[in-house]
């Protein structure tokens, strides 16, 4: 059986394949629920891989380049995968390779949004950036969107 789990990531890594990454699922308790608690357990962890993944982007010396636009990708993982505690109710999986025909999804900020924080940050610093980004939902995207997603953010 294979464990949905939530990578964050950006969109020049999803190009060049995704490798050694870590990915926040529920833990084997929250994996268990069914239902709306299921569903509540799992956003919760995609909004914690989001916000790893604004934490990355904005956690860079001044004066480095644009920050790149985060991604969060859905991702059936193998139930070998190894893992640690990363909150309560949460673990970290470790993925040495990411099968991109196990993808469920792609999930990304609105480009306005996206370009927002990024002059938030600049102006104010990385918390009015990941606060702004907390504020708006990610879109969602088909796995099978991918090409046209990337071709479109180029």
């Amino acid at each position: 059986m294979a464990i949905r789990c939530y990578i964050p990531t950006t969109l020049t890594a999803l190009r060049s394949g995704l490798a050694d990454v870590r990915a926040v699922t529920p833990d084997a308790q929250g994996r268990s629920l069914r239902g709306e608690e299921s569903e509540t357990a799992e956003f919760h962890a995609m909004s914690i891989a989001a916000l790893l993944a604004a934490n990355a982007a904005f956690d860079r010396p001044t004066g480095e380049a644009v920050p790149e636009a985060r991604v969060v990708v859905a991702y059936d993982a193998p139930e070998s995968s190894p893992r640690e505690s990363l909150t309560e109710g949460f673990e970290l999986l470790g993925l040495e390779q990411v099968d991109m025909n196990a993808v469920a999804s792609f999930h990304l900020d609105e480009d306005t949004v996206w370009d927002e924080a990024v002059q938030l940050a600049r102006e104010h610093g990385p918390s009015a950036a990941e606060d702004r980004l907390g504020e708006s939902d990610l879109l969602w995207y088909d796995a099978t969107e991918l090409p046209q997603l990337l071709a479109k953010r180029d």
